[in-house]
This record gives structure tokens, C-alpha cells and sequence, in this order.
């Protein structure tokens, strides 16, 4: 049985020539003179990256030149693609943390830069077909979107949507899910995660890893918010966002990168050791199974039953309409 996902490859180069209008010879009435190629101005996207070094620290510039000096031709088409996306949607010039993402590290383990360039181009394409044009614009240009606030019995919780690359997940998406709590914006959990084919005419999600606090308390603060969520741990509030993000537009699940196949394998040992969560575990229990192309596949749940009175249940039913809120319109097929 195929995959239920597919990658799109429909990457255009750009000639930059353009013509002026023909004109009138003034010496020679009825004749006109022949077309005169004329070279368009540079791109913004272009200009931006000439900027890059006066933005960043010299360490950041370095890795950058060295990333184009490896991959040249994937770096470029990755660029002109960005400008494209930017000219096509009148967004305007893009944070400068999408010109730097790594294509040699980015989401999953084992691919090719090439595919990986996939997942990055094929994301921003079905992000611009169901996104709300206001959203996509702001989290092109790296702003942090308010998606809601969900009520405990003694706290609240803020949820974010924004770059993956500004809460610590840049290598596990492009887009990521944040929870937080309201009072002092300390957080709880994030999702790094990308937009992909589901099927022939939906899209879905893949989430590249889910990520806990890491300050000394992070244990108490989990325990005292699913205490205060009626016993809803904040991993599974994000899950349930991310379900109901989903739910208009998928064809019935979404998928989860495993454990053999989390970018983090490609780090030094001192850094993998700091993964200390069994995603696998994690999303068999969610129900997820085995599946190509990123490890697992999971069931999108219906929405919780709003007719249920205790705590917990509401929890899950009002993070489950945070995410649905995120997508009003159903994606484009084709």
C-alpha cells in the first residue's frame, strides 16, 4: 500500500530578463524598434542575503557561507524559492531565520538535502493554501501569533503559534506550537512541526519533536499544570491542538517522526544525550503506528464531547477549538 503522502517538485528557475514596451521610432513614422532586453532589478530576497552579515554574529555568518559553500545549488534554489513564495503572496521580505535554515539538518534523519528542500518548499505551499493570508504574513516576517488562552482550575495557559526556529525547535519544523503559562510566559511544551500532502487532496501535519521546559523546576511545573488541567499533561494539550489544526483538512490522520528518525542522531553524543523522552512510546500510546515516510501515523480524534462536565474534558475540548480556529478555510486541492 503507498504512502498517503507525497512530495511536489515543481521548482522553476527564474531567467531575470524582462523587455521594454515597443516604442515608435520618432526618425521613421509606422516603424517600430525592436524589443531591448533589459535586466530587472535584484531581487529583495537577494539584497536581504547581501545583509545577512551586518544582522548576525560572525559565527552565524560563517556557518551560513560554509552551508552555501557545501550545497550551493540547494542554498540557491532554496532562496529563489523564498523570493518567488514572497513575490507570488505579497508578503514582503522574510525573517532572516528562513534564509538561514538548514537543509543538512533539517527534520529528519537520513534524507537527502534534496528532499528535505521538498519538505521545506511543499510546506510553505500548503501554508499558503490554508492558511489565513494575515497569519502566514505575520509568521513569514517572524512575528509570534496569539492562538488563544485555555482556563485551569487555578492558572492560566497562552498558547503561541510561530517560528520554529524562535523556541528552540528549529530543526524540528518550520512552524511550531507553543504552551505557556499566562502569568509569567514560562513554558510548559512546543511542537516543531510542517505542513504536508495527505493523500491526493488534503494536507496534514508531521511533527519533527515535542520539547519540555528546561529550567531545574521542569518536573514540578508539568506536574502542578496537569493538576490544574484536571489531569491533561501539557504534551498532550499541544497534541490536541495540532489534531484540531488539522481536523478540517486531512484526510484522518497525521504523522510523527520517530525516534531513528529525529535529527537529533545527527548531533554530537553530548547532544543527544539530552533527548531523554521515548517519542515511539509516546505515540503508540497515542495510537500511532509504524508508518513511512517519518516513523509513525497517527488517528486524528474527533472533537472531545462538549456535553462532559468535568475539568479534564473541557481542557481537551477547548485546546482541541484553539487549533481548529487556525484553519477557517479547507485546503486547495491540486
Amino acid at each position: 500500500m503507498p504512502p498517503s503522502w507525497k512530495l511536489d517538485s515543481d521548482m522553476h528557475a527564474s531567467a531575470g530578463i524582462v523587455y521594454c514596451s515597443l516604442v515608435e521610432d520618432a526618425s521613421c513614422p509606422g516603424n517600430q524598434a525592436p524589443p531591448t532586453p533589459v535586466r530587472s532589478e535584484p531581487s529583495p530576497i537577494w539584497r536581504q542575503v547581501l545583509g545577512l552579515g551586518s544582522r548576525m554574529t560572525l559565527k552565524r555568518s560563517v556557518v551560513f557561507c560554509l552551508r552555501f559553500l557545501v550545497r550551493p545549488a540547494m542554498t540557491l534554489n532554496w532562496l529563489t524559492f523564498l523570493g518567488n513564495f514572497a513575490r507570488r503572496n505579497a508578503l514582503g521580505c522574510p525573517h532572516d531565520d528562513l534564509l538561514r535554515k538548514s537543509l543538512g539538518t533539517f527534520f529528519i534523519h537520513g534524507a537527502s538535502a534534496c528532499d528535505r528542500l521538498k519538505l521545506l518548499t511543499n510546506h510553505f505551499r500548503i501554508a499558503g493554501e490554508v492558511l489565513a493570508p494575515e497569519v502566514l504574513r505575520a509568521l513569514w516576517r517572524g512575528d509570534a501569533m496569539d492562538v488563544g488562552m485555555v482556563e485551569g482550575r487555578s492558572e492560566s495557559y497562552r498558547i503561541h503559534l510561530l517560528l520554529a526556529d524562535h523556541c528552540g525547535s528549529r530543526h524540528e519544523g518550520v512552524f511550531a506550537l507553543r504552551l505557556s503559562r499566562a502569568r509569567d510566559g514560562y513554558t510548559l511544551c512546543t511542537a516543531g512541526f510542517i505542513f504536508v500532502r495527505s493523500g491526493y487532496t488534503g494536507s496534514s501535519v508531521a511533527i519533527g519533536g515535542m520539547q519540555g521546559p528546561k529550567a531545574t523546576d521542569a518536573k514540578r511545573a508539568l506536574i502542578t499544570a496537569t493538576r490544574c488541567l484536571g489531569g491533561l499533561r501539557p504534551k498532550d494539550a499541544v497534541l490536541l491542538i495540532l489534531q484540531g489544526l488539522v481536523s478540517n483538512v486531512s484526510s484522518g490522520h497525521f504523522m510523527a517522526v520517530s525516534n531513528a528518525r529525529h535529527v537529533i542522531n545527527q548531533r554530537r553524543r553530548k547532544r543527544r544525550r539530552m533527548m531523554h523522552v521515548n517519542m515511539d512510546d509516546y505515540w503508540i500510546e497515542r495510537g500511532g503506528e509504524p508508518a513511512a515516510p517519518f516513523g509513525f501515523r497517527l488517528p486524528i480524534k474527533s472533537a472531545p464531547d462538549a456535553q462532559v462536565a468535568n475539568k479534564r474534558e473541557q481542557a481537551k475540548l477547548a485546546f482541541w477549538e484553539a487549533g481548529s480556529r487556525l484553519l477557517p478555510k479547507p485546503a486547495c486541492s491540486g
